[in-house]
């Protein structure tokens, strides 16, 4: 069981360079290729950061190691580099050598290349050994490995429980992925009875790093009231230092907020220059949102055949009000052709996938049997389903139908903020 409180005091294996001695080439590699997890290198690597550059550490380790062979030091630091740099095979030499010798960063670098079997034969057993030796040394890194390894039955049945040990640990270490992934547990209640105020913590500590996706979290803790007290205003504030940090989704929820008036003045053309960003980074929710704007020139010049454009990139990267709203505009011919049969396609999909605006929609096709038969008995139980699910028109669609009156018109979906969690990968 891994030890939460780690005490980083595990030695630096060197060979024949000491920290004391360090020459320039030495210093170079660290400065480019040393974890900031490493005893002694807190302040200097990079390796964690955002400010690594795989790259520069095999230009400077390599530089390093042919001033000084046998240091083992900068062996784990040009291996991880090379392995950083999917040039795995080139660096297994080096990691092999420095992982032998006891160096942490290289036993969890090559634990994690064993388990994924990324340029080297897999062998999850091995792998799995080396992360806890790594991990028994007080490297954190190796925890998060650990808690991968347990999560998702790599080399070990999956134990949730387990998993969430190993996470806390790289967490209450300052790992900012760990936070996050132990903040999504707390919420979702894996491996943890669900805790929504402890989601909250993890989501602060992860934020107060500066970290962009933990402030979009945040701001959505705040915006829900989810493991703390609802406030629109620390909301705003914590998408817009997240949209600083050009974060897309934090600046997608900003864009939301500053489109709808929620604690600020409505601004829609900030709005759409908010949501552009996701555009180019392929975020669905920020291309439909995009779209909704562009469609009828709001905040934005009006571009309906962009916006039907960016609506069918949305809608295939799974966000199915874009599903709807694409299909409005198949059923309409508003910025391209008129295309029944592919508006049922994705009026359907976004009915299967439970869509309330798209079960109504579907509802209706089948009343007035565009792109397919017609079908009044499947139109009502459409309407119901989405009636179920709160959506008023479907109600009213209902009723009418059920009175022999002519239904509501099929409506577009709203603007829409996002509110998800996720994990992370090795």
């Amino acid at each position: 069981m891994p030890v939460r409180r780690l005490a980083l005091t595990a030695l630096i294996l060197l060979s024949s360079t000491s920290l004391g001695a360090a020459t320039e080439a030495f210093d170079a590699c660290a400065a480019a290729g040393a974890s900031r997890f490493e005893p002694g290198f807190e302040d200097i690597g990079p390796v964690d950061r955002v400010s690594f550059y795989p790259y520069d550490a095999i230009q400077a380790c390599e530089a390093a190691l042919e001033e000084d062979p046998g240091n083992v030091q900068v062996m784990a630091w040009l291996g991880h580099g090379y392995a950083a740099d999917n040039q795995a095979p080139k660096g297994l030499l080096y990691l092999e050598q420095a992982a032998t010798a006891g160096n942490m960063l290289a036993q969890r670098t090559l634990g994690d290349l064993l388990i994924l079997g990324k340029g080297v034969a897999q062998d999850k057993i091995r792998g799995l050994d080396l992360l806890h030796q790594s991990a028994d040394q007080g490297f954190p890194p190796a925890c998060l490995s650990l808690g991968y390894s347990y999560d998702y039955g790599d080399g070990v049945p999956a134990d949730p429980a387990k998993a969430m040990e190993f996470y806390l640990a790289a967490a209450e270490a300052g790992m900012v992925k760990a936070q996050l992934i132990a903040a999504d547990r707390y919420q979702r209640g894996i491996g943890v009875p669900a805790d929504d105020a402890a989601s909250f913590r993890w989501i602060s500590a992860a934020a107060d790093s500066g970290d962009g996706e933990a402030l979009y979290r945040k701001g959505v803790a705040y915006l829900e009231g989810r493991g703390v007290e609802a406030s629109a205003s620390d909301a705003l504030a914590a998408f817009q230092a997240s949209a600083d940090a050009n974060n897309d989704r934090g600046s997608t929820a900003l864009g939301y907020m500053v489109e709808l008036g929620i604690d600020t003045d409505v601004d829609l053309q900030r709005a759409a220059d908010l949501y552009s960003p996701g555009r180019y980074a392929n975020h669905p929710l920020s291309k439909y949102n995009l779209a909704r704007l562009e469609e009828i020139g709001a905040g934005i010049d009006a571009n309906p055949e962009d916006a039907r454009t960016l609506y069918e990139e949305a809608a295939r990267a799974g966000e199915m009000r874009a599903a709807v709203n694409l299909a409005l505009m198949m059923l309409q011919g508003t910025g391209g052709p008129r295309e029944i049969d592919a508006a049922f396609t994705w009026t359907k999909r976004a009915a299967d996938a439970g869509n309330p605006a798209g079960l109504n929609n579907l509802g209706r096709l089948y009343e007035l049997g565009l792109g397919v038969e017609p079908d009044l008995d499947e139109a009502r139980r459409l309407y119901g389903e989405a009636a179920a699910l709160g959506y008023g028109l479907a109600s009213d669609n209902l009723s009418r139908l059920d009175g022999g009156a002519a239904g509501a018109a099929p409506r577009k979906s709203s603007p829409a903020s996002e509110a998800s969690s996720h994990g992370g990968s090795r």
